[in-house]
């Protein structure tokens, strides 16, 4: 025992020495600011009045708002006081000191010499505004303060205690007992003090607050009070995004991803993350070892206060030792629970947050570098369809595996999951960092409990209980390897239907048109059932593995105790019994932590190696080669697939001999600066050789050469105008043009600055200017996700405008003049194409209408069939010359001027949104949660009976919890009396363990008379093994409550997206409706009743504490209402601010997954632009955004938790004083203190569930809102059976407006549609043409008046009976992925026979014929005396196909004359298709649904720009097909026309204009009756002129002011809408076409005798 004078004085010269080495830096300041050290401090930026850094820079106002006086004079009172103290401490002892030795005097003036020390460090503190340096000197200041506390707690610590404690009163000993408790609290004081000085001023980064974690004191960050601001918001309103402070520099994606990536590590992803955060980790498990020596001191601290109880029973008075315990107890608990609030908080703040934000981060990029064409992880076979970009059909798949077993092919990733890779995998690895640390507790725990047990109870109990409870780790690991097996599957299931419910989304206006509502529904729900299946076998599996995992603690504690009392007999201590009870609880926690863990351990891992194998694949390879020219040399490129790269030369030629996806042996020179026009059939590879220019596609072969681009500033805030164009950069418009959610003007820019004069000149060039006017905002009008809110033309004209815009000084332009009639396509070839914007452009425009450029063209491309059939050089001038009427036959046309003919998308017309409207982001609750949440919840998951019998299996839980611990005093207590009989007791066991009924000592020690030690033993093994049975049923009863409940709403959601009106779903991004179909899905599946169960378990075992307690003393009651009404202030605060950060957490996630889909759907768009950089760095803002509303979301826990756990050391403490006073047997303290000692943990985790519980039905609010929104009506009466019959359409009075506070868009239209008639439906853009599809089928539904089909008013029928009765091909089909053979036969009732006629007549299939067989009579006579040497050139592709299209539409031909293209894809029904169609073009995909509604055989047919994506020759055979086919059904056929020429021959037309029947009647009737109106309008105002005019009919007459109307009267009856169409042809390129087409051979006649043949 080494003698305490020496330690005494060996403790006080340590810590004289330790506290003048934290000088030092104290005095090196002085030094340096003396101006010895050259250079001085420098604060950096150099200005005493700035502050900056790394995190941000502070602004005047924070500068100003910075002090420290506070904590500065707080210092300075505090080390004066207790250097008083000590030198007077001093005085007292050498007056009252006999002998004075020199050397126990001079180590007697330590404190004071610390003390002195102290104060110099206070002197020598920096001025106000030297940050870093005063910070740090305040961190020497605390280490020094807390050294001195430790000096004088341990040098005088007894000797203060004694001398209040002592029998005799001293007053000298009273008086130095005094002064060193005035050291101590004044050391301790100053430490806060030191703590308190805030570490720098705020900064601020990008205008917003950086979060104060690094700015406030150290006293802040212990105790989790900084970024209070946010409870102050709280209670003033609710609170948004922009509230929450941002994240310091180490926190930042952006940042967080250079690092990694500057690393350059190498190996598997898991290695990678470890090694980035060893440093992390390595903290987290440090910390984790200090959390098992601290949850160990509670049981040696209960062991010492037993062990004095069980001494002090036969004394008079109380151990005062005992007090000190408890003291102790108090010490350990708040330590404990500050130690495990950091080790929470790094987890999450430095592991969690960061981990989670870089994998983000590194998913995106890597998608940016990706092909678009194929989506990312895609392994397509070489069977699949040839010219798939992929295939995510398993059927196709599995097929062609078996047609080629050669090539090994992995699984394909779609789309979805690679979203998912961002979504799901992602945050499985993070939640692993806050679980992987159960590893090194368990070991901790097993290690120092073990330990411990073993002093306590002998080595061969606790070595007996160690190797039963290891009898069950084999059997552990085999159920563990099948659970891992079933959780894999569950993964897959989960993909299958996240990729189910995307395609749904993507694909609702078909499912609509088609009343595919109902099947969809089946079929997300039949994945959905397979998903909660293999969940159910995952929950038994899980269930199975928790029992034999948590078997072995049952056999530690049973063989343990059993050998224990074997060994001891009645010599059993109640001390060792409640110490070993806590010691076998810790380590049943250690190992109940492991199957958790094995469970988040194999999500991560299944989640890493999907992360691996996705970065692991090639990016998208550089095809062109440098150079100062756009050429080809003999290139052969293809659409790209993910295996190309690993395939042998054999399998590349093969492929190239094979695939009908190319483009082979092109050699092309496109001259800079001109214009190229590229044209050739539908499929024949425009798009594909345009792809090659921006290097989306695989090279086979040959080389592509582009100018390479220079690097430029990609944000720029003022660009001269000399210097706009950079001549390398390129601009594309996809066929499908892609606009991002904002503002039109945002979509223009592209984010380059507004130069007014420029903008507004594309504007006039795109034709924009009235479409702009249109809008509610202008062009600050949002056009929502996708552009919805945009008219199909306007987004063509859009996306048209933004290249134009741009500083690109190459156009790759994608088929732009299809969606626009001549008139406007005239316009943006006159300004857009070969105007002042574009001069000195290089313009490459592939297009079906080449003649409308021709005359500007430099450059001609004819493809055929994947081959550059002809490339030329023209001279414009000649082009000019060889361009005759003919050209201009097959020209695009419709009446209209400002607007694309595709206006709308059939059946959804363009919502008018204003910008305050559709800026909102997504809407969220405020306040508690609803209580009709809860109620719906409660309600789905089975009611009263399922929840009475879970609150039943809580209620046997906590029973059977008290009746363990009760049956442990009863065993101690007996041991203890001598009284123990052995017998056998067994048969009376159960009646004994209810009796529990004296609950106070005196009755308790009646009551154990009655049984042995041996007994109560066996009670509570007995009570170990049902606690075991009930906590497996307990989480099969969640499980199945859970699961009921969340089938019940995922099935009420799934029902009415489906059904949910088409302008809803195209105003909400898909993004957040599938965050809610899976983060939110999972939650209510996996965690909403756990959570909830758990607050009850919670709540109960609460109730359990504090009732266990007054068994002790009923005064605890009264604390215990304290310490209740501090826990509900502090509850309430926190539910407050928690509720409002856990919403925005919640709608945080959407922006992101709605950007990465929206980049992918337009990555080439955007790499065509290059501005990768720009999306990159606006996902590092929105995965901050998210990354900060998680921090403060963890922010507001731990400091809710720290507060609570400091409440409940303060109960534990009265407790066991209240034992100590008491004076109660040692059996009772150890039970109500087993107990008592858990209410930390009990009140943490009750506050924390009842958070999880609200928190958590915030998922269950956001699933319940999609699960209510107004859906479409369901109810009306059945169709008859046959209908429609005939098809004959009565619109009458109809008046129809897109919303009740806007203005109608139809208007009292009147007009019938006779049995089979074939209706032209034209006029101009906003005259309702699509406005009137829609009301066909009902997507709008009418203010006034009726449509009636035979008789039958459409409003009154069921909308799954109306719509599956007509059809409708749109302008932007969609297909499903699956077969070709899927698409076409939905149901799958008919044979291939059927399907593959379906494919002719629609022409997607042509036969090949003996060219003997040809007709001569392909081309009509007055087309062959048109043709002229030119046209025939031009048009040499097309023609031809149009002769084979011809013959192809006759009677079938001799069946050995007649073979199908074994070429063509598809003649294969079995062909693959992507989801969307995405491996067709725009026209094929037109025509599988044109080829789907044939085989429909519907009565009324709605064509919407059915072909406006086919090339002219096809078209025109597919409208004679389509005539006979029609016709020989007995169709009514309405045909929004784009091309007169298509509506020309038609039995009626209907004229439109600004929502009214302008006109209606025959071609002819309509023509005549226009030419006689102008011919009477222009001799009206001849005569009003008094001229003499003779009228040509050859010229346009003056356009009338686009508010003027034909109809000259907007009163209904009265209006005269005469002229209109005339009006129409007249704009029209194919005017001369459209006479003669309608008039015959009577044309010139009827001009003569119309307009005379005056001079």
């Amino acid at each position: 025992m080494p003698d305490p004078e020496l330690v005494n004085r060996l403790v006080g010269l340590a810590a004289v020495v330790t506290v003048a080495l934290l000088t030092v830096p104290a005095l090196l300041h002085v030094w340096k600011s003396s101006g010895h050290f050259q250079g001085g401090y420098i604060q950096l930026g150099g200005d005493e009045d700035t502050y900056e850094d790394r995190d941000g820079i502070a602004t005047e106002d924070s500068i100003r708002a910075y002090t420290d006086t506070r904590p500065r004079v707080a210092v300075w009172l505090c080390t004066i006081v207790g250097l008083g103290a000590s030198i007077v401490a001093r005085i007292v002892l050498i007056k009252g000191a006999q002998d004075i030795i020199l050397l126990d005097e001079l180590v007697a003036w330590t404190e004071p010499a610390c003390w002195a020390l102290s104060c110099f460090q206070c002197a020598t503190f920096p001025s106000r505004h030297q940050h870093r340096a005063k910070f740090q000197l305040a961190v020497f200041g605390l280490l020094s303060s807390m050294l001195v506390a430790v000096s004088v707690a341990l040098r005088h610590g007894y000797e203060a205690l004694a001398s209040l404690h002592g029998p005799e009163r001293d007053t000298t000993a009273a008086v130095l007992g005094g002064l060193y408790f005035l050291q101590l609290v004044s050391a301790i004081a100053a430490a806060c003090g030191f703590a308190a000085f805030p570490r720098r001023p705020d900064v601020y980064e990008n205008a917003g607050l950086v979060d104060q974690q690094h700015t406030l004191s150290l006293l802040s960050r212990f105790t989790f009070t900084w970024n209070r601001d946010i409870f102050n918001i709280t209670e003033e309103r609710q609170m948004e995004v922009q509230d929450i402070p941002n994240l310091d520099f180490a926190t930042r994606s952006h940042n967080l991803q250079a690092k990694f990536l500057g690393r350059h590590a190498k190996g598997p992803l898991w290695k990678q993350l470890i090694k980035a955060h060893a440093g992390e980790l390595a903290l987290q498990w440090i910390l984790t070892l200090f959390i098992a020596l601290l949850a160990l001191f509670p049981q040696v601290v209960l062991y010492n206060f037993l062990s004095r109880i069980e001494r002090s029973q036969h004394r008079k008075s109380s151990d005062p030792t005992v007090f000190i315990w408890v003291f102790g107890l108090l010490l350990s608990q708040v330590l404990q629970v500050g130690v495990n609030n950091w080790l929470k908080w790094i987890t999450a703040s430095r592991l969690e947050i960061p981990v989670n934000a870089l994998l983000q981060s590194l998913v995106f990029s890597k998608a940016l570098k990706q092909y678009e064409t194929a989506p990312p992880g895609q392994d397509v076979d070489k069977t699949s369809s040839p010219g798939s970009r992929d295939g995510p059909n398993d059927t196709a798949r599995e097929a062609g595996r078996e047609q080629n077993g050669s090539v090994k092919v992995k699984k394909p990733e779609t789309r979805q999951s690679v979203i998912n890779h961002m979504k799901l995998d992602s945050g499985r690895v993070t939640i692993f960092c806050s679980y992987n640390n159960n590893f090194p507790m368990a070991i901790f725990k097993l290690i120092l409990a073990g330990g411990f047990a073993v002093s306590l109870m002998g080595w061969m109990p606790v070595v007996c209980g160690l190797a039963a409870g290891s009898l069950m780790v084999p059997i552990s690991s085999m159920l563990s390897r099948r659970y891992t097996n079933l959780h894999f599957g569950l993964m897959k299931f989960r993909d299958g239907k996240a990729h189910l419910l995307t395609e749904a989304l993507q694909g609702m206006r078909q499912i609509k048109y088609s009343a595919l509502e109902q099947h969809w529904e089946t079929k997300i729900l039949a994945s959905r059932n397979e998903e909660l299946r293999q969940y159910w076998k995952v929950a038994l599996w899980q269930c199975l593995v928790v029992f034999c995992v948590n078997l072995g603690p049952l056999l530690l504690a049973s063989v343990t105790f059993s050998i224990y009392v074997w060994q001891n007999g009645n010599h059993i201590r109640a001390s060792i019994i409640f110490t070993s009870l806590g010691l076998f609880d810790q380590l049943d926690e250690a190992v109940s932590l492991l199957p958790l863990l094995q469970m988040y351990l194999l999500e991560a891992w299944t989640s890493a190696v999907r992360l691996e194998k996705y970065f692991s694949q090639s990016d998208k390879e550089p095809v062109s080669e440098p150079a100062d020219a756009i050429a080809f040399d003999k290139a052969t490129v293809a659409w790209p697939r993910i295996q190309d790269a690993d395939r042998s030369e054999e399998d590349v030629e093969e492929e190239q001999r094979e695939a009908h996806s190319m483009l082979r042996d092109a050699t092309l020179d496109f001259p800079i600066g001109k214009v190229s026009v590229i044209t050739g059939k539908t499929g024949s590879g425009k798009s594909l050789l345009l792809a090659a220019l921006l290097g989306e596609i695989k090279m086979l072969a040959g080389t592509v050469r582009m100018p390479p681009l220079p690097e430029f500033d990609d944000s720029p805030k003022y660009i001269p105008k000399s210097k706009w164009i950079i001549p390398q950069l390129t601009a594309f418009v996809s066929q499908t043009p892609w606009i991002e959610g904002g503002t039109v003007k945002e979509n223009i820019l592209f984010g380059l600055p507004l130069i007014q004069d420029r903008y507004r000149q594309v504007i006039e060039a795109c034709a924009l200017e009235k479409d702009i006017e249109l809008l509610v905002d202008s062009d600050e009008t949002e056009v929502g996700p996708k552009g919805v809110t945009l008219s199909g033309g306007q987004r063509w004209r859009v996306a048209l405008a933004r290249a134009l815009y741009s500083r690109a000084g190459i156009l790759v332009l994608d088929d732009v003049l299809s969606a626009v009639d001549a008139h406007v396509g005239r316009l943006i070839v006159d300004k857009a194409l070969t105007g002042e914007l574009a001069r000195g452009r290089t313009r490459i425009l592939a297009t079906h209408h080449a003649e409308l450029v021709l005359p500007y063209a430099s450059y001609l491309v004819c493809l055929r069939s994947g081959e550059v059939e002809s490339a030329e050089l023209l001279s414009p001038a000649d082009v000019v010359e060889a361009v005759t009427a003919e050209d201009f036959e097959q020209q695009p046309s419709s009446g209209q001027t400002g607007v694309s003919a595709a206006d709308t998308r059939t059946g959804h017309p363009a919502p008018v949104v204003s910008r305050k409207a559709a800026k909102g982001e997504e809407q969220r609750e405020s306040g508690r949660v609803k209580w009709r949440v809860y109620k719906a919840y409660f309600k789905a998951s089975g009611g009263v009976i399922a929840w009475l019998a879970g609150i039943s299996v809580l209620l046997l839980t906590h029973t059977l919890t008290v009746a363990r611990a009760w049956s442990l005093k009863e065993l101690s207590q007996q041991a203890a009396s001598d009284t123990a009989h052995f017998a056998s007791q067994t048969a009376r066991i159960m009646t004994s363990l209810v009796h529990t009924d004296g609950f106070v000592s005196h009755s308790a020690s009646e009551s154990s008379s009655e049984h042995g030690v041996f007994f109560w033993l066996a009670a509570y093994v007995v009570i170990e093994f049902v606690m075991l049975l009930v906590q497996v049923t307990r989480v099969l009863t969640i499980f199945f409550i859970g699961l009921r409940a969340s089938t019940e709403l995922f099935q009420r959601m799934t029902h009415a997206i489906l059904r949910a009106p088409l302008r809803w779903i195209d105003t909400v991004p898909a993004g957040r409706i599938l965050n809610r179909f899976t983060t939110d899905t999972f939650a209510v599946d996996r965690r909403l009743s756990s959570q909830t169960f758990s607050f009850l378990r919670n709540l109960m075992f609460l109730a359990v504490i504090i009732t266990t307690s007054l068994s002790v003393s009923v005064y605890v009651i009264f604390f215990g209402i304290f310490l209740f009404l501090l826990y509900m202030r502090v509850a309430r605060e926190y539910i407050r601010a928690a509720r409002e950060v856990k919403r925005i957490n919640s709608v945080s996630h959407s922006p992101i997954y709605d950007q990465f889909s929206s980049v992918l759907s337009g990555l080439s768009t955007i790499r065509a632009f290059d501005r990768t950089r720009f999306y990159m760095n606006r996902m590092y803002g929105l995965i901050d955004n998210s990354s900060k509303a998680s921090w403060m979301l963890e922010l507001s826990s731990r400091w809710m938790a720290f507060r609570m756990g400091v409440l409940g050391a303060l109960f534990v403490s009265v407790v066991a004083n209240a034992v100590a006073f008491s004076r109660v047997d040692a059996a009772l303290a150890g039970f109500s203190l087993a107990f008592a000692l858990r209410y930390t943990n009990a009140l943490t985790s009750l506050l924390q569930s009842m958070t999880s519980v609200e928190l958590g039905f915030n998922a269950c609010e956001r699933v319940l809102e999609y699960a209510e929104i107004e859906t479409e009506p369901d109810g009306g009466k059945d169709a008859p059976a046959a209908w429609p019959m005939q098809g004959r359409i009565e619109v009458d009075n109809l008046t129809v407006r897109y919303a009740a506070d806007l203005p109608p868009v139809l208007k009292s239209l009147n007009f019938n549609v006779g049995a089979g008639e074939r209706i032209g439906i034209v006029g101009r853009t906003g005259a309702g043409k699509s406005t009137l599809a829609a009301v066909f089928f009902r997507l709008l539904e009418p203010v006034e008046g009726s449509v009636r089909i035979d008789d039958v008013d459409i409003s009154t029928l069921k909308l799954s009976q109306l719509r599956s009765r007509l059809a409708i091909i749109p302008q932007d089909p969609f297909l499903f992925s699956g077969t070709l053979r899927s698409n076409l036969d939905i149901e799958g009732t008919m044979d291939d026979y059927e399907l593959l006629e379906s494919l002719k007549r629609v022409h997607l299939i042509e036969t090949v014929e003996d060219p003997e067989v040809l007709p001569a009579m392909a081309l009509s006579a007055d087309e062959a005396a048109a043709s002229t040497a030119a046209s025939a050139a031009l048009f040499a592709a097309n023609s031809e196909t149009a002769t084979q299209a011809s013959t192809g539409s006759e009677p079938e031909p001799e069946p050995q004359r007649v073979v199908l293209d074994s070429s063509n894809i598809f003649t294969n029904l079995s062909t693959p298709v992507s989801t969307g169609g995405a491996n067709l073009s725009q026209g094929q995909r037109q025509l599988v649904c044109l080829a789907r509604a044939l085989l429909k055989r519907p009565k009324i047919v709605v064509l919407d720009e059915a072909t406006s994506a086919v090339d002219r020759g096809t078209d025109s055979n597919i409208q004679e097909s389509l005539r006979k086919e029609f016709a020989a059904n007995g169709c009514t056929v309405l045909v929004i026309a784009h091309r007169l020429s298509t509506v020309a021959d038609f039995d009626r037309l209907l004229v439109l204009e600004k929502g009214r029947v302008a006109e209606m009647g025959t071609p002819r009737e309509l023509l005549l009756a226009g030419l006689t109106r102008a011919a009477a309008d222009a001799q009206r105002v001849a005569r009003h002129n008094n001229v003499n005019v003779n009228v040509n009919v050859n010229e346009e007459t003056p356009e009338r002011d686009g508010d003027e109307s034909t109809l000259q009267s907007e009163t209904g009856a009265e209006a005269d809408g005469t002229g209109a169409f005339w009006e129409l042809v007249q704009k029209s390129a194919e005017k001369e076409k459209l006479l003669e087409m309608i008039l015959g051979e009577e044309k010139d006649m009827l001009m003569d005798a119309i307009f005379g043949g005056g001079d």
